[in-house]
């Protein structure tokens, strides 16, 4: 009889653990977001992660602190708090998000479908692509269509070369680095290059004294959306990292940044 009640006794306790435990999952599954949001505002302190040394995006130079951090400072401002930056390698940014260490990652990460499933994102606050380069006393280049006949340098190993041969757009002549495309362009070697936009308007601004000049008028058809990234239960915070986003959009403080270090603008793909 002893033995039946002791038995009884210790399923329902342990039923009753089971269920607590459920709770506290529920709990934490549905407050999570709030509560993450809460403790940024609280502590007053947006923890960002972030690559140093990755300029024209990241570094912890505070003189030339790169766009992205400039673009997280002012959305820390527009939440009342104050942007700190965790400094990992590019590889570790999302290990470094999910295991806590810091409350988002604000550092020029695409959208896309890979890290989509492992993170989540905000709404995309600017979107970046290739871009054309010429010298400065070259007019005739308004898009890739103007690059029939021309000699383009570009990057081996990168996705423009196979783009620019299935468009059998330009005579291709590849280089292992992309310092040396845009020293062969301003020698006058080669016609035009087709480079990765924001690290090739970094490389101009730093030597203003090349004879080179992005190609304004031309937009890339294939784009990718930068967005800030949170961890999949931080509803709250996406959400309002998405309305700050709209209106820093919409008051032209993003490609303000942008523009100070000389990066194309290019619209968000919708």
């Amino acid at each position: 009889m002893n033995r039946r009640r002791q038995t009884k006794g210790l399923v329902r306790t342990t039923a009753i653990a089971a269920f607590a435990g459920l709770l506290m999952s529920w709990a934490q599954a549905g407050f999570a977001a709030a509560s993450t949001l809460q403790e940024v505002k609280d502590s007053g302190k947006l923890i960002v992660c972030g690559v140093d040394g990755l300029l024209p995006y990241s570094s912890s130079d505070e003189e030339i602190p790169g766009f992205e951090v400039e673009i997280a400072r002012a959305m820390a401002s527009k939440m009342g708090v104050e942007a700190k930056y965790v400094w990992v390698t590019w590889d570790a940014l999302i290990p470094a998000l999910t295991s806590n260490r810091c409350n988002a990652i604000i550092n020029g990460m695409f959208i896309t479908e890979e890290r989509d499933k492992v993170i989540d994102f905000s709404a995309p606050y600017y979107a970046s692509g290739e871009t054309i380069l010429v010298p400065k006393n070259d007019d005739s280049v308004k898009g890739l269509e103007h690059l029939d006949g021309k000699t383009v340098g570009v990057l081996a190993g990168s996705v423009t070369v196979g783009y620019l041969e299935k468009k059998a757009i330009g005579n291709l002549k590849v280089y292992p680095d992309q310092n040396t495309i845009i020293l062969e362009l301003n020698n006058g070697r080669i016609d035009a290059a087709f480079l990765e936009a924001p690290s090739a308007a970094w490389t101009l601004q730093n030597d203003p004294t090349m004879n080179i000049k992005i190609v304004e008028s031309y937009v890339p058809d294939k784009r990718w959306n930068a967005g800030v990234g949170v961890r999949e239960a931080d509803d709250e915070l996406k959400k309002a990292f998405s309305q700050i986003i709209s209106e820093l959009r919409a008051d032209g403080t993003i490609r303000e940044i942008l523009d100070s270090y000389n990066v194309p603008y290019y619209p968000v793909m919708e």
